[in-house]
Order: structure tokens, then sequence, then C-alpha cells
């Protein structure tokens, strides 16, 4: 009787393993993972813990590089308006310089300089959507992690875009400050005085718009810089995710399989169990 007890008892711890196993199957093919817990799998588990931190990482990286983008499209944008204001400056400038400009003619001409010295020192101010300066005055633009180990620069410096005009000479200048100079060659009453003034301000417009093409280089290869990284990341959070997927993810064919063949088990050990109940309830009735 003490053996057919405890066969009895055996059986039905056997069974309720079968069941516990059952039932993980189950969730693993239902939520297709199939670590839940360290204790699933602990080689697996630190696998996937080391990849969900890069990819933690990586989510930041890649919002880091959407900002920057955001950016620097403004601030190209920005520079590109600025050398359409510069050249406009410059045609105004050269139709001074071929002395057939009369006193109504320049006192228009000076108006619209004024307006675009206006605009100028608007674009120079201009902010990001956060609100955030696009050209930072009186330090370096702050640089934006990108990557490990990688940061890029999304906006400018103030002083080196609109502060820093090197002139033919070898002086340096602000671009308001040239623009002002022009306004005042205008206004110059002494056409001797005038003339000087306006080619020298000629002068001055072309090195102050070949400033901005070097600004305006600088951020296109700051663009691709970071086109680069948003497609870089963009192909690691995929790899990523397969990887993490050969760790964790359910093998559906094996899993199934597997679940199929411990059901079969479980219906042969219950036909078990219940003979072995019989024997057990005969032997209390004998």
């Amino acid at each position: 009787m003490l053996s057919t007890s405890y066969s009895l008892t055996a059986e039905i711890n056997r069974q309720s393993a079968l069941e516990t196993q059952i039932a993980q199957l189950q969730t693993n093919i239902s939520s297709g993972v199939q670590v839940h817990v360290a204790s699933d799998d602990p080689l697996a588990a630190a696998q996937i813990a080391t990849i969900g931190r890069q990819q933690a990482n990586e989510s930041v990286y890649t919002a880091n590089v959407k900002v920057a983008q955001a950016t620097t499209s403004l601030v190209d944008t920005n520079l590109t308006g600025v050398q359409t204001s510069l050249n406009r400056a410059k045609e105004l400038m050269l139709e001074a310089s071929n002395g057939t400009m009369n006193d109504s003619d320049r006192t228009a001409a000076i108006t619209e300089l004024q307006g675009i010295a206006s605009d100028l020192d608007s674009a120079a101010n201009q902010t990001d959507v956060s609100g955030n300066p696009l050209f930072v005055k009186g330090t370096a633009a702050t640089q934006i992690p990108i990557g490990n180990g990688t940061t890029v620069a999304a906006g400018d410096s103030y002083d080196e875009v609109f502060g820093s005009v090197t002139l033919k000479d070898g002086s340096t200048t602000s671009i308001a400050s040239v623009l002002a100079a022009s306004i005042a060659a205008l206004q110059t009453t002494d056409p001797t005085a005038r003339t000087t003034a306006v080619n020298s301000s000629l002068d001055a417009l072309d090195s102050s718009a070949d400033h901005i093409s070097d600004a305006q280089t600088d951020i296109g290869l700051r663009e691709t810089q970071l086109n680069n990284a948003s497609d870089a990341l963009a192909t690691s959070a995929i790899n990523l995710t397969d990887q993490r997927s050969s760790f964790e993810g359910t093998d559906l064919t094996v899993a199934a399989a597997t679940l199929s063949s411990k059901m079969t088990t479980l219906n042969a050990a219950q036909s078990v169990l219940a003979t072995l109940s019989k024997i057990s309830l005969f032997d209390k009735i004998t």
C-alpha cells in the first residue's frame, strides 16, 4: 500500500511539473518571448541586458540626431537668406558705383540697405523651435552627442558667423559693421569720397559673402554627418532587435513541437494517474 501511495504522489508531482512547463510554453508562444526573468536562461538574460543598454543609448542618440537635423536645417536656411541679402546689398552698391544714382536713388538704396541690415540682425538672433539661439553669442555652439564618443554642433557661434569677417587687408569686422559702412558710404555727400567708400564697401561685401559661403559649407558637412549617423543608427536598431530576438524570442516551431510533445505526455500520464488512483482505492477497500 505504501508503494502504491508513493507512486501516486510521485505521478501527481510529475504531472504538476508538466502542467507548469506547458503553461510556460503557452505563455512563450503567445508573447513571442522565452526569457521573462534571468532564471529562465541566465546567459541569455545577460546578453539581453547588454543589448538593452545599447538600445537605450542609441535611442537617445537617435533623438539627438533628429533635434540636431532640425536645427542644422534652420541654420542652413538662415544662412541662405543671409547670402541672398548680402547679394542684394552688393547689387545696390554696384549701382551706386557706376555714378548713375541721383540723390533720390541713393535715398531709396539707403532705405533698402537699412532694411537688409535689420533682416540680417533678425537672422543673427533667430532661435530654434525650443527657443534656443541658432547662433550662440560669446561661446562655441553646444556639442550634441550622436554616438559613442561622437558629437556635433547643430547651431553655430554668433561671433564666428556674424562677427569675424576677414577683409582683404587682413583685418576682421562684423557683417553688421559692413552694412553700416555701406549705408554710410551712400550718405557721403562728397562725390570723390563717396566713390572711395562705395568701392571699399563692395570689397567688404564680397568678403562677407565669401565668409557666409564658408559657413554654409561647414553646416552642409555637419548635415551630411548627421544624415550618415541617422542611417547608421537605423541599421543598428534593426541589428540589435534581431540580436535580442535571437536570445529572447520564442522559436515558434520548436516551442509548438515541444508543447505538443508535453501535452501528449501529460495525457498519457493522466491515464496512468487514473489507474494508480483505482489501485490505491482498491488497497484501501481491501
